[in-house]
């Protein structure tokens, strides 16, 4: 439930074939929970995953819109994902929207199709190999190189009720957590026919620290924008356990931007209690400089 700026709230539904074990609000690992900077490294595929589905289901009020989602693995590389909603007060059908993905870690592939629009679309990945450079000058030694990946991934879209496509492509970097080196990521991507294109970059400077940019640039309008963001992990002082590693106990968010402003949010965990409290803020407005503030806390059991 949400009481400011008006009240507002939902209920929903979730049902899984999978055993679904998360534990308690006091007692999850909290770095699992947020959304936060990581690189993650691929996992083979459960062949036994056959079959297995997921569903969804959100009620909100006022206003009794409904959401719904239908997630089926077909076998061990490809899934069909269904989603729809429907708004009473809004004329027309329900939304729906279809996707048949296929991925074999190597390189990955979607279909999708929306009913409101008429929207088709591709995409596809492909991660290329890893790639090893000597840091000390000595070709004997790769104790010291930086092991990273490649991909390259592009968009197909088309509209068939307005008649019209689109296209963009994207190319990313990003260091292996197996390689012992700092994790970097470097991702950009265009789009040539309406003329935009972003680069970002963001590393983990230390355990604690990441720090990361953003520039977005339109090729028409020459319209641009900046954005510097980083984010703090914070530990707890408790016995780690058996595992003898700490666990995330909170994360600081800071960003700020040209065009968006300044955003600071801060997640942690009190007690038995997950919260997170944030606010955006305009600093070219004199008047009132802050836009939004916002509090959400979690308790499960």
């Amino acid at each position: 439930m949400n009481a400011l700026p008006s009240l507002n709230g939902s209920i929903g539904y979730l049902y899984t074939s999978q055993p679904l074990d998360i534990g308690t609000s006091a007692t999850v690992d909290f770095q699992d929970l947020v959304d936060r900077f990581r690189i993650v490294e691929p996992t083979d595929t459960n062949k036994d995953a056959i079959n297995h589905y997921l569903l969804y289901g959100r009620m909100s009020f006022p206003g009794s819109r409904l959401e719904a989602m239908y997630v089926r693995r077909l076998s061990p590389h490809l899934q069909c994902l269904i989603t729809a909603v429907n708004q009473p007060r809004l004329p027309g059908q329900p939304q729906m929207a279809m996707q048949l993905q296929y991925d074999v870690g190597k390189w990955c592939s979607e279909c999708s199709y929306t009913t409101d629009d008429g929207l088709l679309g591709v995409r596809a990945l492909y991660n290329f190999g890893q790639q090893e450079i000597a840091l000390d000058g000595n070709a004997g030694n790769v104790a010291a190189g930086i092991q990273g990946q490649w991909a390259l991934g592009t968009e197909l879209y088309y509209g068939t009720l307005d008649k019209s496509g689109g296209l963009s492509i994207g190319l990313r970097y990003h260091t292996l957590p197996s390689a012992g080196t700092p994790p970097i990521c470097f991702t950009y991507t265009l789009n040539p026919l309406v003329g935009h294109m972003s680069t970002a970059y963001v590393a983990q400077v230390s355990k604690e620290l990441a720090m990361c940019s953003r520039y977005d640039f339109s090729i028409y309008s020459y319209e641009s924008d900046l954005a510097l963001g980083f984010e703090y992990r914070t530990k707890n002082d408790r016995d780690p356990g058996k595992d003898k590693t700490q666990k995330l106990e909170g994360l600081i968010k800071a960003r700020i931007g040209f065009t968006e402003g300044l955003a600071l949010m801060w997640e942690g965990r009190l007690k038995n209690t997950l919260f997170s409290i944030g606010l955006t803020a305009d600093l070219s407005s004199r008047s009132s400089p802050i836009r939004t503030i916002g509090l959400e806390m979690q308790y499960f059991s």
